[in-house]
């Protein structure tokens, strides 16, 4: 297992980066510990169960500007199509790419998680099973054909983990950041897509205010739009920035518990997943 401070699965697994903002939000495809347990219960039985099977956990780094989301969708560009075809042109059979966490168009991750299995089958002896290869390899192989298909999806790590562990109903937390902007200069070439531009200058003591009613164990209900992620919150935070909310609106806002009382969501571009805790085996 190679170490990588920033990215690695092991520090994936442990405390939070401290050099970053940190957020933990539930995502809207979540579900409750009973309903991921009854599930865990009904899934048929891996095939990473037979003999000759590997499955391997990947955390992943993408820029998210040309993708249609994570999740596989028809005639679309997809995070997790990208890295099927890459696996495709690796082991020379199809595999069914399974992630932790699901990212909407535009969204970018720091490192998202997913586990694949993967039988490896001799390329001279048609059905002959061969000893899985070394997350090293599997990491390096996948890489040189992400980079043939505009390179904007990279495996950052890999590790071989136990055929019953789901990168999806494993993960413990999701950590996310919002990355805003402002102030009446452009947007610096390289932030473009990468960042929410707001030309106005924000009242950052009244948005940290704001940050203070949302801490704790709330019903985020009001901030709960299909496939919002964190971007309605961004958005009333914004609101308070410049002076379009109180304090108090935010306050009401989340006791509403609907989602008409927020303000319009932020941009996908803004936001990144970044982190996904494991406690891994």
């Amino acid at each position: 297992m190679t170490e990588n401070l920033k990215h690695s699965l092991d520090s994936i697994s442990s405390s939070h980066s401290p050099h970053r903002p940190s957020k933990i939000s539930k995502t809207t495809d979540d579900l409750s510990d009973d309903e991921q347990q009854q599930q865990q219960q009904q899934q048929p039985e891996s095939m990473s169960q037979r003999p000759g099977i590997q499955r391997y956990l990947l955390a992943i780094e993408y820029i998210g500007t040309r993708f249609s989301g994570s999740q596989q969708q028809s005639n679309c560009r997809t995070v997790v199509g990208v890295l099927e075809e890459a696996f495709h042109k690796f082991i020379g059979q199809p595999v069914s790419m399974f992630c932790s966490s699901r990212t909407d168009a535009g969204v970018h991750a720091l490192s998202n998680v997913c586990h694949v299995d993967v039988e490896r089958i001799s390329k001279r002896k048609p059905g002959e099973v061969l000893e899985p290869h070394e997350p090293a390899v599997v990491k390096r192989a996948v890489n040189h054909f992400l980079q043939k298909n505009e390179g904007d999806v990279m495996v950052i790590d890999v590790r071989s983990v136990p055929a019953n562990f789901h990168a999806r109903y494993k993960a413990q937390e999701r950590t996310y950041f919002y990355r805003l902007l402002s102030g009446a200069e452009p947007l610096s070439t390289f932030e473009k897509d990468r960042a929410w531009h707001v030309p106005e200058e924000l009242n950052l003591r009244a948005m940290q205010e704001a940050c203070k009613v949302l801490v704790g164990h709330h019903d985020f209900s009001s901030f709960r739009a299909a496939g919002c992620q964190v971007r309605l919150l961004v958005g009333v935070l914004k609101a308070v920035g410049t002076g379009d909310l109180k304090v108090p609106d935010v306050e009401r806002i989340l006791n509403a518990k609907t989602v008409t009382a927020a303000s319009p969501m932020a941009p996908a571009c803004g936001l990144y997943l970044g982190h996904v805790k494991y406690d891994l085996p």
